[in-house]
């Protein structure tokens, strides 16, 4: 099954006391390239997501956006730490008494950084980021394949098209070694000599071997035969179907510098097209 490069998906997480919104994009690229913003200061989170990211795709550059707060409608959440707010407001009044102070109010202990956000670690908003990133890479997925869906009609479309080619290019061959058959008897007549039917037929056969481009076409028909089997086969196919690219330009490019033919040249020109169209396409396959 073909799948694209080109994907979107957003996923939101509740855990914890925290919410967590995690925003995905997958762009082409040779290789996997994954790329998070908002988590330079969250190495170990960042690992983690990265890690969960190379196991779903194999292809692709991936954009990784975080929006990550706290959750207003979590009503067991605790914005403050009251053991270290109490730590401070013991301290207060220590000092206070030693120095012959009135009792610390509210303001002091704020002043003094006792209602100071409790310090989360990466493992403790990791399971609101995981949910959220569970979501998107689903979204995400299901947007490639989709993608992937009109790319395998547009791919085979064009196989056929080249396999229609080829057989106009074959069909074309019994009629050049006529025309070959031809030309060689018109020119042992203006040269006025006489060659026996055997050294005939052997020159013929020498002549129509160097505009034969039968080994070029089989080839070509198992490159095409190959690209369609791919495209209905699991796990990534992009690297072996560029790799096809490159061999069926080939093979195309050998059979118009042999066969030499007006007819045949037309057609090779379409067959160059076709396969760069294919390229081109190919480009976006994981």
């Amino acid at each position: 099954m073909v799948r694209s490069m080109t994907g979107f998906g957003v996923g939101i997480g509740r855990k914890g006391g925290w919410r967590a919104e995690v925003t995905l994009r997958t762009w082409n690229h040779r290789y996997l390239s994954v790329r998070t913003r908002s988590l330079g200061d969250r190495p170990l989170l960042q690992a983690q997501v990265e890690e969960r990211i190379r196991e779903t795709f194999r292809r692709g550059e991936v954009g990784v956006w975080l929006d990550l707060q706290p959750d207003r409608e979590d009503a067991s959440r605790r914005l403050f730490d009251p053991l270290a707010a109490k730590a401070v407001v013991d301290e207060l009044r220590q000092l206070a008494e030693s120095l012959g102070l009135a009792e610390p109010g509210l303001a002091d202990v704020l002043r003094a950084g006792g209602f100071q956000t409790t310090d989360e670690s990466d493992s403790d908003v990791w399971p609101a980021v995981g949910e959220a990133l569970a979501e998107a890479l689903i979204q995400t997925t299901a947007s490639r394949a989709q993608e992937g869906q009109i790319l395998g009609k547009e791919l085979t479309r064009i196989l056929d098209e080249l396999r229609t080619h080829v057989d106009t290019v074959s069909d074309r061959l019994p009629d050049i070694t006529e025309e070959l058959r031809h030309r060689l008897s018109e020119r042992i007549d203006e040269l006025q000599v006489s060659v026996d039917s055997e050294r005939f037929e052997t020159e013929l056969a020498l002549l129509v071997d160097r505009f034969d481009v039968q080994e070029e076409l089989v080839r070509l028909r198992g490159h095409i035969d190959r690209a369609s089997k791919l495209l209905t086969s699991d796990g990534p196919l992009g690297k072996e179907l560029d790799f096809l690219c490159q061999e069926m330009l080939r093979e195309v490019n050998t059979t118009g510098s042999k066969a030499r033919d007006t007819q045949i040249s037309s057609t090779v020109i379409d067959m160059k097209l076709a396969v760069e169209q294919f390229r081109e396409q190919v480009q976006n396959v994981e």
